[in-house]
């Protein structure tokens, strides 16, 4: 029998979701950024993620289904880490700080070599590509305007 494990890193990407217990920091960014708030950052934002795109995912799950495993382990991430405080000057200057949540991990960056190694993936989705894009088509002229004020 083949298996298989792939962890993934900090996944975003279109129809993540962007409240509740399940959100993901670049979606409460992004449903921030559409109502002009200020970006809520835990702690001093200096904790580091390493963001992967979903389609980058998509295409490490198609790799690995392409040969049979023995109960190989892989990581999916995009092998960069970035502060939160970076992520959130992708998208805005304006944060607010909040207490820093009990037991969150510090660091996450995912060693990506055995996954592009065994299968020739790699992800291909930049971050700063992602918010740029997304910024030009969600967020209007005057929520931005609005922002700057």
């Amino acid at each position: 029998m083949s298996a298989v494990t792939a962890r993934f890193f900090n996944v975003y990407g279109d129809r993540q979701p962007t409240s509740g217990p399940y959100a993901t920091v670049v979606g409460i960014f992004e449903e921030q950024t559409k109502h002009a708030k200020p970006l809520t950052i835990t702690g001093n934002g200096e904790q580091r993620r390493d963001f992967t795109h979903v389609s980058d995912i998509i295409n490490g799950f198609m790799a690995l289904g392409e040969r049979e495993w023995s109960a190989q382990v892989f990581n999916l991430g995009y092998g960069r880490n970035y502060s939160i405080n970076e992520l959130a000057n992708m998208f805005s200057k304006e944060k607010k700080y909040i207490p820093a949540r009990p037991g969150e991990a510090w660091v996450t960056l995912a060693n990506i070599f055995e996954m592009s190694e065994a299968t020739g993936w790699s992800p291909k989705i930049t971050l700063e590509d992602y918010v740029r894009d997304w910024l030009q088509t969600n967020v209007s002229v005057n929520t931005l305007h609005r922002k700057a004020v």
